[in-house]
């Protein structure tokens, strides 16, 4: 366990974590960004004690997620940008220019977000660890636009309806079909994903949003993708099979990339094995 540190923004209280490992191979840092509706520590903590190239390791809460609150204390929506201008803030907060990134899901496409932004600023470009980031769960756009549609269904149920429990299970079958579906683990997921329903409903429309920016300006994912010079890639293997190819393809297209699906995994897949996970890591950012 970490103390909680707050960062006072002018649209909302971000809450963080640091981590110091203190036999760390490197004086390197990373930052950490979870996925929708689960907070960084819960995300991350199974994998921190089997990191070894980091000193520090910066575990925020995105808003409305975790402890991170819209200063107004209630839910509200919230945009990839608004998400990214804050993992920024934070970074200047504690001074980190350089840094490696590890991420899960929406914190994947927050990630993208953040090193397009600083290659159009021309900072150094972060080498970077996603799990099935949101955004490239298929080549077509238009076929991604089909799958966040039925997300998009999933957020209105939660929020329309109050029916937190369907909410969540249209998500999972959307974004986990194949999962094997053991009583345990399905409720551990539940738990997880209503502890701020309307804030991982408001965190799957922001990716649906940013999704169809994209689908109407095609070339910024692909300037997304081509400012992103090194990307260890993670899919699990019970995902959708668009999806693994994708990621095949962009391991084939982009010389410094990788891809490793990972065994008897779906989408929850750092909560599934997060030692093998960290050692695939320790590997990819001990190289360069």
């Amino acid at each position: 366990m970490s103390d909680v540190f707050f960062l006072s923004l002018p649209k909302a209280r971000i809450a963080y974590r640091l981590y110091e490992n203190p036999n760390a191979q490197t004086d390197r840092v990373c930052l950490l960004l979870h996925g929708a509706g689960v907070a960084g520590e819960i995300t991350y903590s199974p994998m921190l004690p089997y990191f070894t190239q980091w000193r520090w390791m910066l575990l925020p809460d995105l808003k409305g997620m975790g402890d991170s609150f819209h200063h107004h204390g209630e839910e509200d929506p919230v945009s990839i940008d608004e998400l990214t201008d804050e993992v920024e803030a934070l970074l200047a907060h504690v001074k980190w220019g350089d840094f490696d990134l590890v991420a899960y899901s929406l914190g994947g496409l927050v990630a993208l977000n953040l090193n397009y932004r600083r290659s159009l600023q021309g900072k150094s470009k972060v080498k970077m660890a996603l799990l099935e980031p949101a955004s490239f769960d298929r080549e077509d756009l238009s076929s991604l636009m089909e799958v966040r549609l039925k997300y998009r269904h999933a957020s209105t149920l939660i929020r329309e309806t109050g029916d937190v429990e369907l909410g969540v299970a249209q998500f999972m079958d959307g974004v986990s079909p194949n999962r094997r579906k053991h009583p345990v683990a399905e409720a551990t997921t539940q738990s997880r994903l209503a502890h701020r329903p309307f804030g991982f409903a408001y965190a799957l429309d922001a990716v649906t949003d940013h999704v169809e920016i994209m689908s109407t300006q095609p070339s910024l994912r692909d300037e997304m993708i081509a400012a992103s010079e090194q990307v260890f890639l993670f899919s699990g293997e019970l995902s959708h099979e668009a999806l693994k190819q994708h990621y095949e393809l962009l391991n084939l297209q982009n010389e410094e990339w990788e891809h490793k699906t990972m065994s008897a995994c779906d989408h929850s897949l750092p909560f599934q094995k997060p030692r093998q996970i960290a050692n695939h890591i320790n590997k990819w950012f001990a190289v360069g």
